[in-house]
């Protein structure tokens, strides 16, 4: 046995089947983390799909100061889903008075198309320049001959989400009577939602 033996002993030296093994468990481990990466994004994603369907508050949310401008939006399936209930007036009569201290008039906008993600509440945002924007969809069951009404809004500086409680499917009189009804009905939800995060200044009491 030579010097370099006495200091490397013969069954520390690496084996080829030693360095194919090592080679492989390399492999694995860097194959490993973007297959963990890609199954997380799947995880995630389902659950922000759409947040009219999540309807789940955001938490944290700061008190709100008024007046705040409101900017009303319907979100629809496809293009061709809900034209039926496009009359601006059944708008102007229910959500376009929801501006909670009747100071800054709502406005309407552009139907948003497919689902309401984070991602799309922000490109919004972008778009708008109102403080507080009101998203609502129609769910019409032609089976029942009924139609339910769901909502949130969105505060854009905060980012933050406030849910609606959704109308009840009703199957009394004709749609148009239903749509208005539930429409009244995410109106005054809305008003109640933003009211409860009114900022109350305080009295002294002195």
């Amino acid at each position: 046995m030579n010097e370099k033996e006495t200091i490397f002993p013969r069954y520390f030296k690496m084996t080829p089947a030693l360095t194919r093994m090592k080679n492989f468990t390399s492999k694995i481990q860097f194959a490993i983390f973007p297959l963990a990466l890609l199954l997380s994004s799947f995880i995630v994603q389902p659950a922000d799909a759409n947040l009219i369907e999540k309807n789940k508050s955001d938490t944290a949310i700061k008190m709100l100061v008024f007046p705040k401008s409101l900017r009303v939006l319907e979100n629809r399936e496809n293009l061709e889903n809900g034209d039926s209930f496009s009359d601006p007036k059944r708008m102007r009569k229910t959500l376009l008075k929801l501006d909670p201290v009747r100071i800054v008039p709502a406005k309407s906008g552009e139907p948003v198309i497919g689902p309401v993600t984070r991602v799309r509440l922000r490109e919004l945002a972008k778009k708008y320049s109102e403080d507080v924007i009101f998203i609502f969809r129609r769910k019409v069951n032609n089976e029942k001959n009924s139609i339910r009404h769901q909502g949130l809004l969105y505060l854009a500086k905060q980012k933050k989400v406030l849910a609606l409680k959704e109308s009840k499917e009703v199957d009394t009189g004709s749609l148009d009577e239903m749509d208005l009804a539930g429409l009244k009905f995410l109106a005054k939800e809305a008003k109640k939602v933003l009211h409860s995060h009114k900022f109350e200044k305080r009295q002294s009491a002195y």
